[in-house]
């Protein structure tokens, strides 16, 4: 199967290979022919409207491109994982074949056809948890720039640029949030979009406002300088909230770790007496 699967490559490709300072390796070139082979099931799973939103979804929340052809990429490489795992659980099942092998073998198929979604849905948390952390900053760096005569566009980007460093998440999406204006996308869809890439309760109170005042009209200075206040204030409670929790949190590492420890120092020399007392 190896043998099979594995392409040579030409004269040409190994021409323009040399001027590749990181060349595919052996594996990854089979995993590519691979994803090609099994390519027209991953259509044919794709075709199925809700597989195509879930998987759509997951992939636009994750930062990643998440067109149709994206989606079936996606679904190719999570068959060619079931695939390799497959042959090679099949192997170890006809060297040592028993019930208990076979059930772990299923189990395992399973967790490797999962396993790309739960690594999606991880990024997911991790980017949301990022949000929730640096948006009150970038916010309020917004407000700034605002004030200091910047337009929403131009304070977009400068937001984007000076968070580079400090959120790679919050400088992509206001940098791609700007790019989508800028490329003739109407403000409301585009700011509809920026939801849609991330859940996040305190970034959707944000767009309403941004959309509100598009509508309506009024000065976007001074509802800025408002939800500034209340992001702050959101900020400090979220904070307050985890303080008060660690006293909770920190009752079961005490009773498992902390008091079985101080009990034997406490009663060591009163139980070394009694064993002496006692002739033992």
């Amino acid at each position: 199967m190896l043998i099979l699967l594995y392409e040579p490559s030409s004269l040409l490709e190994r021409r323009f290979a040399k001027t590749i300072i990181k060349q595919e390796r052996f594996f990854a070139k089979l995993m590519n022919n691979l994803q090609e082979i099994l390519k027209p099931f991953s259509e044919q799973n794709a075709k199925t409207s809700d597989y195509i939103s879930k998987s759509k979804k997951l992939l636009l929340q994750a930062g990643y491109a998440s067109s149709e052809e994206d989606v079936i990429k996606y679904d190719a490489r999570k068959l060619a994982n079931v695939v390799v795992a497959g042959v090679l659980l099949l192997i170890l099942l006809i060297i040592s074949f028993s019930i208990n092998m076979l059930i772990i073998s299923v189990l395992t198929l399973y967790l490797v056809y999962k396993w790309p979604e739960m690594k999606l849905k991880k990024e997911i948390k991790i980017r949301q948890k990022e949000f929730m952390k640096y948006l009150p900053d970038a916010v309020d760096l917004l407000s700034i720039c605002v004030q200091a005569g910047l337009g929403m566009d131009a304070a977009f980007e400068k937001v984007a640029e000076e968070f580079t460093l400090t959120s790679k998440t919050v400088s992509v999406e206001f940098s791609r949030l700007n790019k989508d204006i800028l490329s003739g996308f109407n403000r409301e869809d585009a700011y509809k979009n920026l939801i849609l890439r991330n859940q996040n309760p305190d970034l959707q109170s944000f767009v309403a406002l941004l959309i509100q005042t598009e509508r309506l009209g009024t000065s976007i200075t001074q509802s800025l300088d408002a939800f500034c206040d209340a992001m702050r204030t959101r900020k400090r409670q979220r904070i307050e909230e985890l303080s008060q929790q660690v006293s909770t949190k920190m009752t079961i590492p005490m009773v498992l770790f902390m008091l079985p420890a101080i009990f034997i120092i406490i009663m060591y020399p009163a139980i070394q007496k009694i064993m002496v007392s006692l002739g033992h």
